[in-house]
């Protein structure tokens, strides 16, 4: 099959992460993928034979990208479009219509701000749900609980499983993300109200900062006050990494929700879910399932505070063997929902439907 993924940024992110390692399953299945989207550090993850062509996606822009989109469609004979993120949804609805094949969208982020346009909730043919949380509102938007399905990101499985060496004696805390405005206020709090006093009960203790962004200044500024002098050799800012992956069998624990969370998980690490607004539970076999309704948010709790963060970090270290057991089995059990392997398979499926309905329809009463 012949796809065309659109995305606007193309830098580290769940949504971004996803389409390029999407697009090298869809490869390595045999199928014919090009991605348009803003250059970024994505492009060096792709698949020699995935096309990327780089497009400063603007909404003052949209007639000259529509062309480019459709001569796009016409040259390459485009048989679907697979679009994220919201002025590529609203661009691949308008080609679509115009070309006439099908579109689907994925909705990564808030459902108001990725379906804004109602021309396109008129026009999606398939909209993809990443997190049970917002299946019913995609479905309100589009009328139709038909056109929603929910399939989760998936995430690329190690190659190996390693078994992950644990010194109870000390203790390394990972924080990945993109250390855009929430992230780094966050990060501020720990490195300031949280830390200081962690290493007061756990001396041996080393905070990783995985991830890089336009506010890190924020962060680094930290560091150089005197105030912090003695706590400079417990933190290590590991900068953007291309693969995250690498990193995870050197944490303990990592803080984090999306696709950090997943990541953690199928690598056999514990998790703290942790937002900026959310502070949820160290995950486990027993609320697994809730947390996974909206990604390993937490929705029912508030933003996290410095002494309830500590308390969790406490009661991670007091009760380590239990959450290190725990951390086991949910390998096991998150493997297998979000191996990148099925959920290409099953975006595959949803392809497959868009672009030939009556034919799969015949199938299915068979």
């Amino acid at each position: 099959m012949r796809v065309l993924l659109l995305i606007k940024r193309f830098q580290y992110g769940g949504a971004e992460n996803h389409v390029s390692e999407l697009a090298n399953a869809l490869a390595d299945a045999g199928h014919s993928v090009w991605i348009m989207s803003m250059t970024g550090q994505q492009q060096v993850r792709l698949h020699p034979e995935v096309q990327h062509i780089a497009v400063n996606f603007s909404d003052m822009k949209i007639p000259i990208h529509l062309y480019q989109l459709i001569k796009l469609i016409k040259a390459e004979k485009i048989e679907v479009i697979h679009a994220h993120q919201r002025l590529p949804i609203l661009l691949g609805t308008m080609a679509a219509r115009w070309m006439k094949i099908p579109v689907v969208a994925t909705i990564h982020g808030s459902v108001l701000t990725d379906l804004r346009s109602d021309y396109a909730r008129r026009n999606i043919d398939k909209a993809i749900a990443v997190r049970e949380s917002c299946f019913s509102c995609i479905a309100h938007f589009l009328r139709s609980q038909k056109k929603v399905v929910l399939i989760p990101n998936g995430v690329q499985l190690p190659a190996a499983c390693v078994d992950r060496f644990v010194d109870p004696e000390s203790f390394s805390l990972y924080y990945i993300s993109r250390m855009d405005r929430h992230h780094t206020r966050l990060l501020s709090m720990i490195l300031t109200e949280v830390w200081p006093r962690l290493l007061e009960k756990h001396p041996r203790s080393h905070l990783h900062v995985v991830g890089d962004g336009c506010c890190m200044p924020c962060i680094t500024k930290i560091l150089v006050q005197p105030n912090f002098s003695s706590l400079r050799r417990s933190v290590h800012f590991e900068g953007y990494a291309r693969e995250v992956g690498d990193h995870y069998p050197d944490a303990d624990l990592v803080m984090g929700v999306g696709r950090v969370a997943i990541e953690s998980l199928v690598n056999g690490v514990p998790l703290l879910s942790v937002k900026h607004n959310h502070l949820g539970p160290i995950v486990t076999v027993r609320n697994l399932k809730r947390m996974q309704y909206a990604n390993f948010v937490d929705l029912e709790v508030s933003a996290p505070d410095a002494h309830t963060l500590l308390a969790r970090l406490n009661l991670f270290l007091e009760h380590r063997i239990f959450y290190e057991n725990e951390a086991k089995i949910l390998q096991q059990i998150v493997s297998q929902e979000y191996n990148l392997s099925n959920v290409a398979e099953r975006i595959m499926e949803v392809y497959r439907k868009v672009t030939d309905p009556q034919g799969f329809q015949n199938l299915e009463g068979l």
